[in-house]
């Protein structure tokens, strides 16, 4: 769902089916936005934003955390580990324009 309303917005995408994978993609070259899902194998999105943020020219992308994970402490903390935004799943395309407009993307 998320990958058709971003390309509905006209965003090119690359998908990662793990952090892992994610953050080998990004060290090929940095996207200008990541959207970040809390649970994920191997690497989850808070293991894989602080690794982002570490590399250099990691503060440049644009990550909107997108998860279920919805408690006041889960939210903080991506928000501390250098996450722009935070979507809460079940989301909508006017959620997710909104979001992306808030950080600049849109």
């Amino acid at each position: 769902m998320a990958r058709r309303i971003l390309e509905g917005l006209d965003f090119q995408i690359v998908e990662a089916e793990d952090g892992e994978q994610a953050l080998e993609i990004c060290k090929r070259g940095l996207p200008d936005a990541v959207l970040l899902d809390w649970n994920m194998p191997v690497m989850d999105g808070y293991e894989f934003l602080g690794n982002l943020r570490r590399m250099p020219g990691g503060d440049a992308p644009k990550v909107v955390f997108c998860t279920t994970e919805n408690d006041v402490a889960h939210i903080a903390r991506a928000l501390h580990a250098g996450a722009n935004e935070y979507i809460m799943k079940p989301f909508d395309k006017d959620i997710v324009t909104a979001k992306f407009q808030e950080v600049g993307l849109i």
